[in-house]
């Protein structure tokens, strides 16, 4: 009885040895796929619209086709706007090409808005100017107060355009204003640039508008 034990004791090892043998060389046999054998999801770059046409195209560089996802399931990288210059930036000088080279500089446009309005200059009227003359105004803003007036108009500079006064006349369905203006006499003998400037004076009303309107008396 002893011997047949044995015999089958040791049978029952020859076959499990033999078995785990013949596992181990059916993996041995079979290779590691390599990396150029299944296309991969591609890394972040620009190479991926290219080498990877699956490649989802909508982010730069993103993952693979289909779930519009980015790179390990995050968010997708957007490709720079179209125009964009890569390490080209506005408003800096950059050289190339050594000592020999030549500098080149893209200044940065601002957005077209629309035409900035010129600040005027304010003024206040000095009488005794020489050479008094009515002169037209450009606009007249009412404030909320309804007495204060303030009253734009162009005019040459000073010493030669000077405001001397200026005259308010009441109606009844308008008040008029009248600027008048000068040269300095104490100036004495000069030149004036012949140069537009925006001015600006405040008037005071005696009386409310009540609903009448402006009119400018020098015209």
């Amino acid at each position: 009885m002893r011997t047949p034990t044995r015999a089958a004791v040791a049978a029952l090892a020859a076959a499990v040895a033999l078995s785990i043998s013949a596992a181990v060389s059916s993996s041995a046999a079979t290779p590691p796929t390599e990396s150029g054998d299944t296309p991969s999801t591609p890394g972040v770059g620009a190479a991926c619209v290219i080498q990877h046409p699956d490649c989802n195209d909508i982010g730069f560089g993103a993952g693979g086709s289909g779930d519009g996802g980015g790179v390990n399931g995050g968010s997708p990288v957007i490709a720079p706007p179209a125009g964009d210059t890569p390490g080209k930036k506005c408003g800096v000088a950059s050289a190339s090409g050594g000592p020999d080279g030549t500098v080149s500089y893209e200044p940065c446009q601002r957005p077209s808005t629309e035409p900035i309005e010129p600040r005027p200059q304010v003024v206040v009227p000095r009488s005794g100017m020489t050479g008094v003359r009515p002169i037209a105004f450009d606009t007249a803003s009412v404030r909320a107060d309804g007495r204060t007036v303030d009253v734009r108009f162009w005019s040459g500079i000073e010493p030669c355009a000077v405001l001397d006064h200026v005259a308010v006349s009441y109606g009844t369905d308008a008040v008029t204003i009248t600027l008048y203006e000068g040269s300095d006499p104490s100036a004495g003998m000069v030149a004036c640039s012949d140069i537009a400037v925006l001015n600006e004076v405040t008037v005071s009303l005696d009386q409310d508008l009540a609903g009448r309107d402006i009119v400018d008396g020098a015209t």
